[in-house]
């Protein structure tokens, strides 16, 4: 009983080492179908919101601040009272916008060139982006924008590249947005794909599944390694331009192994 015993634990023990052999292949790969579709080739980038125009007011000697006639977050108008600055006079809104900083107090010593408060104009915004250095390279005036803030993922935004430069080692494109509500303010960040190219019904093929530009295709039973040439990138897909490869076709697309 023991030798039959040991046998069928042997057995056991076997079968149980062929699934674990075999189970770390299982989540490794799987078969996606290629298609027609849509692409689009994008550059992405994370945008500051910021205003194109900003006062500070300050004064050229020390003296101190008489009266205050605003507070923070006030909406002012061209030409209306902001600050009288004792022995200087009073400072008015040479444009429209919002008081978006006090730095003093009523009362308080001004030095000479001290900010005594800031005036924002919230209507005239645009978004710096970063962007990275090969993405750069592939921008130019001109090229539609589709922008996402933080926290408003479900409403999209559109702008329009005003330009691109180098600030230091950073590279930034310079964005013109239209039609934002109020509630969006400067200094608010947002995700933004710079649109470099569209294609309609293009044969598209999974980026996971390329190694370099070959695919490992799977054609009823047979099993091929096909060549191609790429056009469009955009994400997880690719433009194939050229190659044995058609509509219908398996490819093999690599995954992560399940834990």
């Amino acid at each position: 009983m023991r030798k039959k015993a040991a046998i069928i634990g042997a057995i056991i023990f076997a079968v149980s080492g062929a699934a674990l052999a075999v189970r770390p292949q299982s989540g490794h790969s799987e078969l996606q179908t290629v298609r027609h579709g849509s692409i689009v080739e994008s550059v992405y980038g994370i945008g500051t919101l910021t205003a194109q125009r900003s006062l500070q007011i300050k004064s050229g000697v020390t003296t101190s601040i008489k009266r205050f006639y605003v507070k923070e977050g006030d909406a002012v108008k061209t030409g209306q009272r902001l600050v009288d600055l004792d022995g200087v006079g009073e400072f008015r809104a040479p444009f429209s916008g919002v008081v978006s900083s006090l730095s003093l107090k009523q009362g308080e010593t001004v030095f000479s060139q001290t900010s005594v408060m800031t005036l924002t104009d919230m209507n005239d915004l645009y978004l710096s982006a970063s962007i990275e250095q090969q993405g750069a390279l592939k921008i130019k005036a001109g090229l539609p924008v589709k922008i996402s803030f933080d926290g408003m993922r479900n409403k999209a935004f559109h702008g329009r590249v005003e330009s691109v430069y180098s600030s230091g080692s950073d590279f930034l494109a310079r964005i013109s947005v239209q039609d934002l509500p109020a509630s969006i303010l400067p200094g608010m960040t947002a995700d933004v794909a710079i649109v470099l190219a569209k294609k309609e019904s293009v044969l598209l093929v999974p980026v996971a599944a390329l190694d370099g530009d070959q695919l490992d295709v799977r054609r009823g039973s047979n099993r091929l390694t096909v060549h191609v040439k790429l056009g469009l990138i955009d994400g997880s897909v690719a433009e194939v331009i050229s190659g044995d490869l058609k509509e219908g076709d398996q490819v093999v697309v690599k995954t992560r192994a399940s834990s």
